[in-house]
C-alpha cells in the first residue's frame, strides 16, 4: 500500500513540476531573449521594443522549445521520484514501531 502511495504521489508531482518548470522556463528564456532584442534594436518607444521583444521571443520558442520540455521532463521525474520516497511528505512516511520490550 506504501509503494502504490508512493508511486501515486510521484506520478502527481511530476505532472504539476513538469508543467510548472516548462512554462516558467519558456517565460524566463523568452523574455531574457525579447529583452536583449529590444535593447540590440535601440528601442525608444514602447510599441517598437514590444514588436523586436516579441518576435525574439517566438523565435527563441520555436527553437527551444523540444530542448526545454525533454530537459524539464527529466528535471521533473528524478524530483517527483525523489520527493516521494525520501519520506518528506508525511502520507509516503514508513509507519515507526515501537522498539521491542526487552526480555526478562
Amino acid at each position: 500500500m506504501l509503494l502504490f502511495k508512493r508511486l501515486l504521489t510521484s506520478f502527481v508531482l511530476f505532472l504539476i513540476l513538469w508543467v510548472a518548470l516548462s512554462v516558467g522556463t519558456l517565460a524566463v528564456v523568452g523574455g531574457v531573449a525579447g529583452a536583449q532584442a529590444a535593447a540590440k534594436a535601440n528601442a525608444r518607444d514602447y510599441q517598437s521594443g514590444y514588436a523586436a521583444g516579441q518576435a525574439a521571443g517566438q523565435e527563441v520558442g520555436r527553437k527551444y522549445a523540444t530542448t526545454i520540455f525533454l530537459i524539464t521532463f527529466g528535471v521533473s521525474a528524478v524530483a517527483s521520484v525523489g520527493l516521494s520516497f525520501s519520506g518528506l511528505l508525511p502520507w509516503c512516511r514508513k509507519k515507526s514501531e515501537p522498539p521491542p520490550l526487552p526480555q526478562v
